[in-house]
């Protein structure tokens, strides 16, 4: 009896999973799926556009922290290319291994069984199919053989692609190293599959939630000006000549201008919020109408990752130090940490904090460092955690705290605009490969700090292999000694161009200003958020 319970746990409900076989589109559109796409989506779907890369890869991964949206990218993919008769509604399989634990156990007899029902009664209805077929394995990390030195999912998957004309598997998954890992085992070529980590919201998916209006074609802020061609940043950097991605900003700025007060109104409420809250709570406008227990809820997530993740991931001995690492960290969000007393905190040599603590939390996405710029031997270093409704949720502070708390809103966007210029870090490399042949972008985006005598930089990050050094004055009276550090940067490294950050607080000439006799150029903070 035992046995046929979890023979059949699957495939007894995997109609159930797949409403859209039986009602088509009208199934989709009873299911609760936000109708706004995160910039994520675009990224996600474009491999399986028909132009100009018909479904690029055979394997195509989502990772990224719980409650973070991968499910719900998932559920918009199908009803994209399902509404769009893209393809018949029995063109997709989707699996969900988190739903019952009961799915884990012999969970490759059970997706094989589950495949072949598929094959067998649902997509050999469609006659004359030339459309590719999905099979969805959402949180597949999930899968594990009892004996985990024997096969996991890996070959399943790998014979789900063999023989199958147009088919693809998606997949997603906590970590990067969950999928790449197992599909390395089995010999999976690298070029057949790509991984794409999904982030918490950011601050232009939260405008596009609160004014979705904004996202119209004559409205939108698009950022490809300032990443490609002679406009971009890259350019500017390999030309040393900042003349075009300057003017650039102003004509992106003139163009949302008339709607500036009302994004400009939006920053403190995404820092109370987050971008896992903000995304949780679709159109809210306000941080004061989160529950009581939002932050509360969000803790209890990241606790859950971490023991149920981290053993898979890395030998970490002690799992709860590294969430006592994250609640350190929210506590002091101003100051860097100097190695030597977080060895002595954890008990640990500067090694293990760094390739085993800070290496298990930065795959999970929960947080990352950020080092001092152009030097070997540290002795401090900046940590940031990834989403600002989780440093709340450390602190105890509710949203109404942050709301009326001018010091705390400071802190809390400093971290926001680390995690913003981890983006566009990431974004602008991206870009200059595609720009410049001889240019191979870095596998990880990093955002480093750079301490001056004038004062420090918040942020520096590489693009095209040149340094760009990017100030934060959100505080009243911080815009002299940042403008001071990035001009003392600018003539140490010769960069071509710096950024400052300005709060709502400074007092500007010009919203977007470009400083007298320097290539620095000041920008306001929530035109900033927008650009990344």
């Amino acid at each position: 009896m035992a046995e046929d319970t979890i023979d059949n746990s699957l495939l007894s409900n995997l109609h159930r999973h797949n409403p859209w076989w039986r009602n088509g589109v009208s199934a989709l559109d009873e299911l609760d799926i936000p109708a706004q796409k995160k910039s994520d989506f675009y990224r996600f779907a474009s491999p399986y556009k028909s132009e100009p890369e018909p479904d690029k890869y055979d394997v195509y991964a989502l990772v990224g922290q719980r409650g973070v949206g991968k499910t719900v990218l998932i559920n918009q993919f199908i009803r994209q290319r399902i509404k769009a008769d893209e393809i018949p509604p029995q063109n997709v399989l989707y699996i969900p291994f988190d739903e019952n634990p009961l799915y884990q156990l012999q969970s490759n007899d059970q997706l094989r069984r589950a495949v072949n029902y598929y094959e067998g009664r649902i997509l050999s209805q469609v006659f004359e199919n030339e459309a590719p077929q999905y099979i969805i394995l959402d949180d597949v990390h999930r899968i594990e053989h009892p004996n985990k030195s024997l096969e996991g999912w890996g070959k399943e998957v790998k014979s789900l692609l063999e023989g199958a004309e147009d088919r693809h598997v998606i997949l997603t998954a906590s970590a990067e190293l969950q999928i790449e890992r197992e599909l390395k085992r089995v010999g999976f070529d690298a070029d057949r599959y790509s991984v794409w980590p999904i982030f918490p919201e950011k601050f232009r998916d939260h405008i596009q939630s609160v004014f979705p209006e904004l996202e119209e074609d004559e409205r939108r802020l698009s950022p490809s000006p300032i990443r490609q061609g002679e406009t971009g940043l890259p350019n500017a950097c390999r030309t040393n000549d900042p003349t075009q991605f300057f003017e650039t900003l102003r004509e992106l700025y003139d163009s949302v201008e008339i709607d500036a007060s009302r994004i400009r109104s939006q920053v403190v409420h995404y820092l109370a919020l987050g971008g896992v809250l903000s995304y949780e709570a679709e159109g809210i406008d306000s941080a004061s109408n989160l529950s009581e227990d939002a932050y509360k809820h969000r803790r209890e997530d990241v606790r859950l990752s971490l023991y149920q993740e981290i053993p898979g991931l890395d030998a970490v001995k002690n799992i709860a130090d590294l969430e006592r690492l994250c609640a350190l960290v929210a506590a002091d969000l101003e100051t860097p940490f100097r190695y030597n007393r977080l060895s002595e905190l954890f008990d640990v040599d500067r090694r293990t904090l760094r390739e085993s603590y800070f290496e298990a939390l930065s795959k999970l996405f929960l947080l990352t460092p950020s080092p001092e710029y152009d030097n070997s031997r540290p002795r401090s270093i900046r940590l940031y955690l990834r989403d600002t409704a989780l440093v709340n949720a450390y602190t105890g502070h509710t949203p109404s705290e942050v709301l009326n708390d001018y010091q705390l809103e400071s802190k809390l966007a400093h971290v926001a605009a680390f995690d913003h210029s981890m983006r566009l870090s990431f974004n602008m490399n991206f870009s200059a490969g595609y720009e410049f042949n001889d240019y191979d972008p870095p596998a990880e985006p990093t955002v480093e700090y750079w301490p001056g005598t004038e004062g420090e930089v918040d942020f520096v990050f590489e693009c095209a292999g040149v340094p760009v050094p990017i100030g934060l004055g959100y505080r009243a009276g911080s815009m002299e000694p940042t403008t001071n550090a990035v001009a003392e940067f600018i003539e140490t490294y010769e960069a071509p161009l710096g950024v400052v950050v300005a709060g709502d607080t400074a007092t500007l000439p010009e919203p977007v200003e470009v400083l007298e006799e320097t290539p620095i150029v000041r920008i306001p903070y929530w035109f900033y958020l927008m650009l990344t």
